[in-house]
């Protein structure tokens, strides 16, 4: 693999960060576009922004979209715009690394909460699940979303027609809830002339009875599921007159540690999705454990994945606590880099290949396993 080369419109030295990254990505078989997405993706942006920002860059003529932390001082990432009118560079906004320009800012906007957005080219849009609504106005609520994420692509004045609406309701753990709004946005759906092969996706920790996921199936059909494991608290325990999935064995088992407890139960509740007719797929945050830990709390869920999950970079250290990463700071992109190797291993049977679009801080843009992915990326 040869060694990626300094932008054409850079100017100046290259910061040693640059040439050091750019010897790690030989030695990982990486594009440098794919090694710097991961990069920036881990170490957030350099200032003062405790909103987080939304960046749209170009790198080596593809587009990407990134939500990042945007008040880490120790980060080598900088935005930097031209704004002598007498330079060539005039209106140009870089991403620099320590000073070097590494790719072209197209847009950046501060804050990370919105109501809704689109990916995938526009084919995808995301609703945020609208706790303080209502239960007769959710359907309006969720149609006027729909209809405000579509106006600016129906540029011809026809309706225009999502592949994929997804629901995200990360934080919510109330189950009822979650079915409720499903069915609202479901039909909100249908009432804006989406035939019922649309997917209808969630992103939740809350589903996890047989009788939510039976119910999903018969009012508004197969759902792709993501478990959002981070938040996942099993709070619900069986009873005689309403199980909630069938417990293993190794549940009761004080020898069993409580991390491979909550992996067979994440697995066994994404099996009985499955067995309802439902996708199933999850979301995992890398950099908090060992990797040989990580891959034993994964091979379970693994097994019961229909979408290739949602493997995200564990952000960039706060300004005030580093703890949480488990790779000390010189060698935390290295581990990301040996953690991306493992996790295409683990998913390897599966058969199953990343959705760049899918995941604002993943481990996988145009590159997986050696072979290229396909777009749509943002």
């Amino acid at each position: 693999m040869e060694e990626p080369t300094q932008p054409a419109d850079s100017a100046g030295p290259i910061s040693s960060t640059v040439h050091r990254w750019r010897r790690l990505a030989v030695r990982h078989d990486l594009e440098w576009s794919e090694l710097l997405l991961i990069a920036l993706n881990l170490y957030g942006l350099r200032g003062n922004n405790s909103e987080g920002m939304r960046l749209r860059l170009n790198s080596e003529d593809e587009e990407f979209m990134l939500v990042l932390p945007a008040d880490r001082a120790t980060s080598p990432f900088s935005l930097r715009a031209h704004v002598d009118p007498s330079s060539p560079q005039h209106g140009l906004s870089e991403l620099c690394v320590d000073g070097t320009p590494v790719a072209e800012i197209i847009e950046a906007e501060p804050g990370e909460e919105v109501r809704g957005y689109l990916r995938a080219d526009g084919t995808a849009a995301t609703l945020l699940l609208q706790t303080g609504t209502e239960s007769p106005e959710l359907v309006k609520c969720y149609r006027d979303l729909l209809q405000a994420l579509a106006s600016d692509l129906a540029d011809d004045g026809e309706p225009h027609l999502f592949d994929e609406v997804t629901l995200s309701a990360g934080g919510v753990h109330d189950e009822a809830l979650v079915v409720e709004h499903l069915v609202a946005v479901r039909e909100a759906m249908t009432a804006e002339g989406l035939p019922e092969t649309t997917t209808l996706g969630v992103l939740t920790p809350a589903l996890h009875s047989q009788s939510a996921f039976a119910e999903l199936a018969a009012k508004v059909g197969p759902i792709l599921l993501f478990l959002t494991t981070e938040t996942f608290q099993d709070d619900s325990p069986a009873t005689e007159a309403e199980p909630t999935v069938p417990e293993d064995a190794a549940a009761a088992d004080p020898l069993v540690p409580p991390t491979s407890r909550q992996s067979e139960r994440l697995s066994e509740i994404l099996a009985a999705a499955r067995e309802a007719g439902h996708r199933t797929s999850f979301t995992y945050t890398v950099g908090s454990e060992p990797l040989d830990e990580m891959r034993a709390w994964l091979l379970p869920l693994a097994e019961q994945t229909t979408m290739w999950p949602s493997l995200t970079i564990l952000p960039a250290e706060t300004p005030v606590d580093d703890s949480q990463h488990v790779a000390a700071p010189d060698e935390r992109l290295d581990f990301f880099l040996e953690a991306r190797r493992l996790l295409e291993q683990i998913f390897a049977p599966t058969q199953l290949r990343p959705q760049p679009w899918r995941c604002y801080r993943g481990l996988w843009y145009r590159q997986h396993a050696g072979e290229h992915l396909d777009g749509p990326y943002v």
